[in-house]
């Protein structure tokens, strides 16, 4: 018998409410764009444009991140989830990934 036998069972319940499936679906969508435009930019390099648009990569990254904020601002909102909690945290992370990209130098 391992541990997850002896857990007991925890029924998952769906988000129910029209406006939250909104809030996080629209943070999906951007997330998923802003995915999209930085694996293009890794695989065509940020300074490419898009063949058929001509957009610079750049400003679909760009646009593609303002677009996650906005939405990120809307659902920090809604939920009212903890700004200086998410501050605190962002400003650790910054530091810690600014030290883990300096190994490289």
């Amino acid at each position: 018998m391992n541990a997850d036998d002896r857990r007991p069972m925890n029924p998952w319940m769906p988000m129910t409410s029209a406006i939250d499936k909104k809030h996080i679906g629209k943070l999906l969508e951007e997330l998923g764009e802003a995915v999209a435009a930085a694996s293009r930019c890794l695989i065509q390099g940020i300074d490419e444009k898009e063949p058929v648009t001509g957009k610079p990569n750049k400003e679909w990254l760009e646009d593609a991140f303002a677009d996650v904020l906005a939405n990120i601002a809307l659902v920090t909102e809604h939920f009212r989830l903890d700004q200086n909690r998410m501050r605190i945290r962002c400003d650790r992370k910054v530091e810690m990934l600014r030290t883990w990209h300096a190994m490289l130098s």
